[in-house]
């Protein structure tokens, strides 16, 4: 018996628009310490859109999951 997909919720939605936001933000701070490495990549691949977030600095990345989990509810923590 298939699964009837369902619309997410309201507050669903606003919380992944809202990540995707931080997202954008995190990535204008951040993309210029990423190295760029497209060596092995495939040929076409959109890696050049998304090598920051295949290869971030430690500590960038963690920075973003940890907002991440305050926009989707997951963390009680503050920024």
């Amino acid at each position: 018996m298939a699964v009837r997909p369902t619309r997410p919720s309201a507050e669903r939605i606003a919380r992944l628009a809202e990540l995707a936001d931080l997202h954008t933000d995190w990535e204008r701070r951040h993309l210029d310490q990423a190295a760029f490495r497209p060596e092995g990549r495939k040929q076409g691949s959109d890696y050049q859109q998304h090598y920051l977030d295949v290869n971030p600095p430690t500590s960038a990345e963690d920075e973003f999951h940890r907002l991440a989990e305050q926009v989707m509810g997951i963390s009680d923590t503050t920024p």
